[in-house]
């Protein structure tokens, strides 16, 4: 249950990776209290494991595949590509050979900060960020073709089994350390979205409950909650397939939001840098690295330039072999071919951008897969008015310092939520306990 003291170079990083350390599979681990564990969850067996996840159908049609973990092995033309990521980055392979960065390792920054980057950001959001897409798409797919009858679901199943595995969605996008400030204590999908808000002005959601004003991360609740409640339990009679399965919807469009701010912010800064550059640049290159299959999808051509502009074994004496401009061209001129709209993903005001700047007029046409998505607070509260009134769909006048424990949401999500309306969501108080352990133990 414990590990030797950190080698020299990249080992220990390597041994926790591989090995686990504290997420207990079976057991309970020591870090929490537990006598230990038989068997460790690990970041590694979350890509290794991939093309057993999602090429399996669970008696389900084709059509509801998890479409962007199709387009990550597109692209990559391997499902373990989150593994081969990390172990070129560990053991200096692919790009990152002495050859491949003797242009500017030395020169503009050291090309070892640039791999720490790489691993550090490529276990959270390349790695972590796509097994929790799994456990969202998982249910989400099981419980539609539970409701169209293309496969059966045991009561178990109804009752536990599958909000379980919904709730594992967002303990692994969020994390099991949140402060309730928007930060889940650790580089995954909740903090991130956070961290980059502020940059691109999306950070107009106060309305958070657990503190945040990402608007990335208020859509994410939302859908989650309503996905929760829908499962919480599943009745395949009715058509709360379909409201879960346009809850992911929403989550697939949103998620990967923090990425392509990150590529683009730190685009920015590789190309400003003018020393000690090995950071920026191992940013730039893993957080385009966790979008560009989405830009592939949508441009073949424009997402391998990116890449070629990105990448360390093309980084000159001088930096980058192009501009702010250029690069970031090639990623808002296929915004709304990606599905999403421009206004969601915003200007890098960081970069000294604005809105204007762009061409928006295509975003109308961009379906919203979100609609109206308002995250509620579920801890405890005093107003038993709040708590029990089945049309009460504002928020808190004050917002509690937690929010892991989720449920009530008021939101739109096309025609399944509205021939399913409101009543199902408003069922679950808030302040009602989470139907599994999974929101706050990863």
């Amino acid at each position: 249950t414990t590990l030797p003291p950190p080698p020299p170079g990249f080992c220990y990083w390597q041994a926790v990776y591989e090995s686990g350390f504290n997420s207990c599979k079976s057991g309970t681990s020591a870090v929490q209290g537990g006598t230990g564990c038989t068997t460790f969850r690990t970041l590694q067996a979350f890509s290794t494991a991939a093309e057993s996840k999602f090429t399996v159908s669970y008696g389900q049609p084709a059509t509801l595949r998890n479409e962007v973990a199709w387009q990550f092995y597109n692209y990559y033309g391997s499902w373990t590509w989150g593994d081969d990521w990390m172990q070129a980055a560990t053991d200096k392979t692919g790009v990152w050979t002495d050859a491949n960065t003797a242009a500017w390792d030395g020169v503009m920054g050291d090309a070892e900060n640039a791999r720490k980057q790489a691993t550090k950001k490529g276990a959270g959001f390349i790695v972590n960020q796509m097994y929790a897409m799994y456990e969202y798409h998982r249910r989400a797919n099981q419980a539609y073709n539970a409701m169209t009858g293309n496969t059966t679901v045991s009561s178990t199943e109804k009752t536990y089994s599958m909000v379980h595995g919904w709730d594992e969605g967002w303990a692994f996008f969020a994390g099991a350390l949140e402060s309730g400030s928007g930060d889940s204590g650790i580089d995954w999908g909740l903090t991130l979205a956070e961290k980059r808000d502020g940059s691109f002005d999306t950070n107009t959601a106060t309305y958070n409950p657990n503190g945040g004003e990402s608007t990335v991360n208020a859509k994410m609740l939302a859908a989650s909650q309503i996905g929760r409640d829908a499962l919480n339990p599943f009745d395949n009679a009715t058509n709360a397939g379909a409201v879960v399965w346009d809850a992911w919807k929403c989550i697939e469009q949103q998620a990967f939001i923090p990425m392509i701010q990150g590529c683009l912010l730190y685009m920015y800064k590789s190309d400003i840098c003018t020393s000690d550059c090995g950071d920026e640049y191992g940013e730039m290159y893993t957080f385009c690295a966790a979008m560009v299959p989405i830009l592939n999808a949508a441009n073949p051509t424009d997402a391998a330039t990116l890449m070629t502009y990105v990448s360390p074994d093309n980084i000159l004496s001088t930096g980058p072999p192009q501009t702010y401009a250029t690069m970031s061209a090639l990623i808002y001129d296929n915004l709304n071919d990606m599905g999403l709209k421009v206004a969601e993903v915003g200007a890098c005001t960081y970069c000294g951008n604005k809105l204007s700047d762009y061409d928006t007029t295509g975003d109308s046409a961009v379906s919203n897969k979100c609609g109206f998505a308002f995250p509620v607070d579920e801890t405890a509260d005093d107003d038993e008015t709040a708590s029990t009134d089945d049309d009460d769909c504002t928020k808190k006048d004050k917002a509690a310092p937690a929010v892991l424990a989720v449920g009530v949401v008021c939101m739109f999500l096309g025609a399944a939520l509205a021939t399913f309306g409101l009543v199902k969501f408003n069922a679950a108080k808030a302040g009602a306990p989470v139907p599994t352990t999974e929101m706050s133990k990863v």
